[in-house]
């Protein structure tokens, strides 16, 4: 309304000029501010990504200790269920290793893990997550959907594994001797940061980030991968 006012007023156009030139040369010079930090922003980021062996994020092994193994479930069904279905999950024991039952209204996750070790594994693992929530508040447990088997550029001919596409997940338990519940944190899905910067830098690959899409796709996803 002021700028109307201005203009219907008799002042000569020559006083505006000035005034739109000085705000187009404000507007270039934050723009160049702007692009100049994030370039700055993102260059941190990438230091701060750990692409040494010791990143299970590019050679992952299952510890001794804590994550599990799930098998018998294709990775689409599983963020189908998760994510899009909000459902939570019970992780079950190998068939014949204990005598967990698992509620049919919850998606059951096969392990091919003994009862006991499960049960080992789920609780080591849910007490490292919630360590990280309550000292740093970060969230650092996910659900793997999809493992890349690849080669380290000639250095190691082992295969390593690195996760594809990550599902932020929490565990939780309504009793100290009940049994975990998996489920969804409701942050997207993601890919492999680390993978990528890697294969980028390293062994000059272009890996294609997730489409933000409702819906993932994600057997389309390893496609554009492979």
């Amino acid at each position: 309304a002021g700028l109307l006012d201005y203009l219907g007023a008799e002042h000569s156009s020559d006083l505006l000029l000035p005034l739109v030139q000085t705000l187009n040369e404000m507007s270039a010079a934050h723009q160049k501010h702007f692009d100049s930090v994030s370039a700055k922003l993102e260059a941190a980021r990438r230091d701060l990504l750990d692409l040494s062996m010791r990143n299970p994020l590019l050679n992952y092994r299952l510890l001794r200790s804590r994550g599990a193994w799930i098998q018998g479930h294709s990775p689409q069904e599983l963020i189908d269920a998760l994510d899009e279905e909000e459902r939570a999950a019970k992780l079950a024991p190998v068939s014949g290793s204990g005598v967990w039952g698992v509620d049919h209204r919850y998606l059951q996750l096969n392990t091919p893990h003994p009862a006991p070790e499960l049960d080992r594994r789920l609780l080591s693992t849910y007490r490292l997550a919630n360590s990280f929530i309550q000292e740093q508040g970060v969230n650092t447990l996910f659900l793997a959907l999809g493992m890349l088997q690849w080669l380290d550029n000639g250095v190691n001919t082992e295969a390593r594994l690195a996760p594809l596409v990550l599902l932020p997940v929490r565990l939780e338990r309504i009793n100290p001797r009940g049994q975990f519940q998996l489920r969804h944190t409701g942050d997207d899905p993601r890919s492999n940061v680390s993978l990528r910067e890697k294969l980028r830098l390293e062994i000059g690959i272009s890996l294609p980030e997730l489409p933000k899409t409702e819906g993932l796709d994600i057997g389309e996803y390893f496609n554009s991968v492979t």
